[in-house]
């Protein structure tokens, strides 16, 4: 090769090499010099013969001019020693000029050897790039499997040696470009040989019928998918062969790879779907119906996760790639799809609160059928979801919004504490719920319903306390604030008030005011009660006793002294390390709350059971209340009979009949105790007579046997007036084993009865055989009971065996005092 094509050389190097879009310029050079190859070739081999010869010349220089230096050297060592002239190089002799002319030429040779050395190596790289982009481009039209895999494999080998044998210093403008041209056309290599087989393993897997149910039958369309699936495997392998290189020259190659690449397409193919159908403007795509879309991605996992077990599975194990399960991986894949589609709907989900519930239990039901069926094992989208502070904030303010909305509403109709059902549908034990007991337990119930789904226990104490809690409290304070009202009306005026439904009670036709108060108020106790039963169910159902146990957890956590009771007052400030605790995943959980019997027999709903219980226990004792002053008013023409002590009948106890003065008032009272046995439930209803009897049985002791004056008939009619009353109040029992009168009941004016009854001097034989009467005279005890100076202890034994066991000695004494046939024996 001749000087003048040297310098050609050079300015071809120095003027395409100066950017990197003149790379671009290489292809047509290459197709326009195509005719001059030919020539091109016969002028690189003479360059070869010449570059040899000059390599052989160079030798023989190098060996003259060792022999000359080290005469020089010689030379120079002795004139040194002679030298008187300091300024004068030792240097500076006749044939000094000559050596280093021919040094100098030397190293000119050498330099552009090198030179032309490097632009031929270059060449050589630029050809054989290019036609590993041709082969490739070949192979693809041709449908050439292993011949593209083959040229995306060259092509990275060579860029891997390319970049391996430059160093950063050595990267000028020629050298840089020759890398950048290597870099594009292994990029297109890549993106080519990937879509292809992309292409052919997607096209295959409809073919077969996906997303539909899979025909296995196809042979052909199973060649296909194989093909594609394997041609993505192989890619795959080259690519973590040369991943070093791969990653700092062509990140796009690796850019979001993190799995095997032909499951990535499988997961793509779910996406593109997925974006078709509910990410676009088609109808489909519907905020409010995530059952839509989550159905349709379990459509397509049901559909394929068998064809992924049968077949796919065993194409990859033959692919020298690491063991990875194939269908769980898959199913890892398709779950940013499922994010996707969560962040792209979230703008609405932030403007419509409540559908969140419904995303979290359709999401919830979706992760558990891939667990349970598929035995997927990675990690939890719901968790990611609900940990959006502002998505589980708004799902929040809408839940109590809504509940509270709903529950107004009802409270806020004339009919609210109306009773739901009739009195034959429940029975005598069963609490009634009224209009807004049956409301507030839906609200609360359905709510516990949408977030049971929520994955973690913080979350849904959260909810708890402020969606569930407000309503029982809101219940509370407007049922304490109808008993503050109702307290303000006196019971003479409501008995009196001749208004039907007056303060609020529900107007009932025949029943009368005072009676619609009672039902009024026995509605009241129903709505308590029926709230307070439910939430004892709730406490022992499963998910709240988890809830339970994970405050206790918390409690314990945080240290003996902390109630669990308490977590409610501290919720809204709980952070990352209380959810951690409550729900069992902080390692600083050492203990454990089983250990403590504190918390055993509590629950999350005792306070509000415990509150719900003593409200009850109110609105029961105003209804005592309300039945006995009003009781105790209808006897009041009873208290004032004064013809005790005239009434000469001569009768027993057994032949008299009720007074008079009595009879109007037990027939009120027989229908009054009629209507509470059907209002109130079978315990209260019974302490209600409990109550009701202990009040009878001292307004007849004190304002009726020890407040009037009697004889012994008059005493006979006053006991068959008490035993017409304990029949009244027995007869009325709501159970038949309770109809009967009990000697507890009125025991002490009973007792009246047989003091106020007892004959005088001698016990006549129909006193005797009569039942319950004293065996003895007045005259036979009576005197050592009235004298002063007995003891008291002793009087006390003489009238329990009498049968009188409930009076004290005092009232006795004031009995005896009330006998007008037998003071003036007493005072003898």
């Amino acid at each position: 090769m001749t000087d003048t094509s040297s310098d050609d050389v050079q300015r071809f190097l120095d003027g395409h090499f100066t950017s990197l879009e003149s790379l671009e310029l290489v292809e047509d050079f290459l197709r326009d010099e195509e005719r001059t190859h030919a020539s091109l070739e016969k002028e690189l081999d003479a360059t070869h013969r010449h570059t040899q010869a000059m390599f052989t010349e160079a030798g023989s220089v190098a060996d003259k001019v060792n022999a000359e230096s080290l005469k020089l050297i010689d030379l120079h060592s002795k004139v040194v020693g002679f030298a008187a002239d300091e300024s004068v190089s030792a240097w500076q002799f006749r044939d000094g000029t000559e050596i280093m002319k021919l040094v100098a030429s030397l190293a000119a040779r050498l330099r552009e050897h090198q030179k032309l050395s490097q632009a031929r190596a270059a060449v050589d790289v630029l050809v054989d790039v290019e036609q590993t982009k041709a082969m490739a481009t070949q192979c693809l039209a041709e449908k050439d499997s292993q011949g593209v895999l083959a040229a995306y494999t060259h092509a990275a080998s060579v860029l891997n040696k390319s970049y391996s044998t430059t160093t950063e210093a050595s990267l000028r403008p020629p050298q840089h470009h020759l890398l950048e041209h290597i870099t594009q056309t292994v990029l297109g290599i890549w993106k080519d040989a990937e879509g292809a087989a992309a292409k052919a393993q997607s096209e295959a897997l409809v073919r077969l019928g996906w997303p539909g149910k899979i025909d296995m039958s196809m042979a052909t369309a199973i060649e296909t998918f194989d093909a594609g699936f394997s041609m993505l495997v192989s890619l795959d392998c080259v690519n973590r062969e040369y991943k070093g290189v791969l990653a700092r020259c062509c990140p796009e190659v690796l850019a979001n790879k993190k799995s095997a690449l032909p499951l990535e397409h499988l997961a793509k193919a779910v996406d593109i779907r997925m974006r078709y159908h509910f990410e676009s403007s088609r109808a489909t795509n519907r905020v409010d119906k995530p059952e839509w879309w989550l159905s349709q991605v379990l459509s397509m996992v049901r559909n394929l996760v068998p064809f992924m077990e049968a077949h796919v599975q065993q194409i990859y194990e033959q692919a020298p790639l690491p063991h990875l399960d194939t269908r769980n991986e898959f199913l890892r894949l398709i779950q940013p799809v499922i994010q996707r589609k969560l962040a792209h709907d979230r703008p609405e989900y932030l403007k419509s609160g409540l559908v969140i519930s419904h995303v979290t239990r359709e999401l919830a039901n979706f992760e558990q059928t891939l667990r349970d069926v598929y035995f997927f094992d990675g990690p939890s989208t719901l968790e990611r979801f609900l940990s959006d502070s502002d998505v589980f904030a708004a799902w929040v303010e809408a839940e109590r919004a809504n509940a509270m909305a709903a529950y107004m509403e009802a409270v806020n109709d004339p009919g609210a504490f109306d009773l739901v059902y009739d009195d034959d549908m429940l029975g005598i034990d069963d609490a009634k719920p009224s209009r807004i007991a049956e409301k507030v337990v839906l609200l609360i119930e359905d709510m516990a319903e949408r977030y049971s789904a929520a994955p973690s226990r913080m979350q849904r104490l959260q909810l708890l306390a402020t969606t569930q809690f407000p309503l029982i409290i809101a219940l509370v304070e407007d049922v304490e604030e109808e008993i503050d009202e109702f307290n303000r009306i006196t019971l003479a005026f409501i008995r009196e008030s001749n208004i039907p439904g007056a303060f609020g009670a529900s107007a009932n036709p025949g029943q009368t005011p005072f009676m619609s108060q009672l039902a009024r108020l026995a509605a009241w106790f129903q709505t308590i009660w029926y709230v307070e039963e439910a939430a004892r169910d709730w406490s022992n159902s499963p998910m709240y006793v988890d809830l339970w146990a994970a405050v206790c957890q918390h409690a314990h956590a945080l240290g003996k002294e902390v109630d669990p009771r308490d977590w409610r007052d501290s919720c809204d400030d709980w952070r990352a390390k209380d959810r951690d605790l409550l729900d069992g995943t902080s390692p600083a959980q050492t203990g454990s709350a089983d250990s403590d019997d504190d918390w055993i027999d509590g629950g999350i709903w005792e306070r509000t059971i415990g509150t719900l219980g003593k409200l009850k226990q109110r609105v029961l004792d105003l209804i005592i209340k309300a039945v006995s002053n009003d009781t105790v008013a209808q006897l009041r023409a009873f208290r004032k009979k004064n013809t005790w002590a005239t009434s000469n009948d001569g009768k027993g106890s057994v032949g008299f009949g009720v007074s008079v003065e009595l009879s109007g008032a037990l027939s009120g009272l027989a229908q009054l105790i009629s209507s509470l046995a059907n209002m109130l439930p079978f315990t209260a209803f019974t302490r209600l007579l409990r109550s009701l009897s202990v009040e009878i049985d001292t307004f007849i002791t004190e304002r009726v046997a020890c407040a009037h004056s009697f004889n012994c008939s008059g005493g006979k009619r006053l006991a068959a007036d008490v035993e017409a009353i304990a029949r009244v109040l027995a007869s009325s029992a709501p159970r038949a084993d309770l109809r009967r009168p009990h000697q507890r009941t009125l025991s002490k004016a009973r007792e009246c009865g047989l003091v106020l009854s007892c004959n005088v001097d001698s016990m006549s034989p129909s006193a005797e055989s009569a039942r319950n009467a004293i065996p003895l005279a007045l005259n036979e005890w009576a005197h050592a009971i009235a004298d002063t100076s007995t003891d008291a202890q002793e009087a006390q034994l003489v009238l329990k065996k009498l049968g009188i066991s409930h009076l004290s000695v005092k009232e006795v004494r004031k009995l005896l005092g009330n006998r007008v046939d037998f003071s003036d024996n007493l005072s003898d």
